[in-house]
């Protein structure tokens, strides 16, 4: 379970909880599966083949390929997880977003504010590219390293002026701004290129030492 300090971390951003779930989702995915299971079982289906010839052959099989055919379908099977991981977690993500509807829907009743759900706005935005050019920046002028909320504020120091007009929105949760929440989108893209380590902290964001 998480610790007072990681909840109300949460609490304050919910936008790194999404996050943190793109992260485990991406953690199942990249396991062992996909194209090495699709080779795996691949090799079961001729080694079986193999196996059924010789057996209508009267020919005695191999315990050499007895033992293959075992080990490959226990393989196979482990590395199945995978699916069934993803199917519990997309089970639990479900029940939370109707839960989370219903208190939404409870509050709009009791007159609390609430967003209206529409399209995803179209006004301009700033790029991908300028917003990671400010998360280098920002790093490098707090040491390579820092806490997520500190970056997030000396890039609004850097920006200021230059924000555009759909940067400035609020996301549906009538919380979390939108150039904000797309700079974080940019950091796990950054992680995931090397640009910024992939082992830091929960919270904390760091140069890797190709790029300080």
């Amino acid at each position: 379970m998480s610790n007072g300090n990681d909840i109300e971390r949460f609490v304050k951003n919910p936008s790194l909880l999404i996050e943190l779930c793109r992260e485990v989702i991406d953690e199942i995915v990249e396991s062992p599966c996909g194209a090495e299971t699709a080779e795996k079982e691949a090799q079961l289906r001729i080694i079986a083949r193999t196996i059924e010839r010789l057996e209508r052959a009267k020919i005695s099989v191999p315990d050499v390929l007895r033992a293959e055919k075992t080990r490959l379908a226990a393989a196979i099977g482990v590395q199945s997880e995978t699916a069934l991981s993803l199917g519990d977690l997309a089970d639990g993500l479900e029940k939370i977003v109707k839960e989370l509807k219903m208190r939404i829907d409870r509050d709009a009743s009791q007159g609390s504010p609430r967003r209206l759900q529409g399209p995803r706005s179209t006004s301009p935005k700033t790029t991908p590219e300028v917003l990671r050019k400010h998360i280098i920046h920002a790093l490098k002028k707090l040491g390579n390293r820092a806490r997520v909320v500190d970056i997030l504020d000396e890039m609004e120091r850097q920006l200021t002026g230059k924000l555009l007009p759909g940067d400035l929105e609020v996301r549906h949760d009538g919380k979390t701004i939108v150039w904000r929440n797309n700079a974080q989108w940019e950091r796990l893209r950054m992680t995931r290129d090397g640009t910024l380590r992939s082992d830091s902290p929960n919270g904390i964001w760091e140069l890797s030492e190709g790029h300080r």
